[in-house]
């Protein structure tokens, strides 16, 4: 998965990366995005408020490629 394209599309997504530490943080979801820009791999996980931005949070799920990501975005949040 090409970790250039997964930034553009949560960015445009109004996610943000405040730290460039690839967790992607949006102010009305309950969850984190972390993308590894080495591995290509994206993990949706609960957020928990005030910690760690979701690095400890429960993974609630994985995705192998953009479009699993896109797919499951319009699904779920739809916007």
């Amino acid at each position: 998965m090409d970790s250039r394209q997964v930034r553009e599309f949560l960015i445009s997504k109004h996610w943000l990366d405040h730290d460039h530490d690839w967790r992607f943080i949006h102010p009305h979801h309950p969850y984190v995005i972390l993308a590894s820009g080495e591995d290509g791999q994206v993990t949706l996980r609960e957020h928990a408020e005030g910690l760690d931005n979701g690095q400890n949070g429960e993974e609630i799920f994985s995705f192998l490629s953009l479009d699993e990501l896109q797919e499951w975005y319009e699904n779920n949040i739809g916007e």
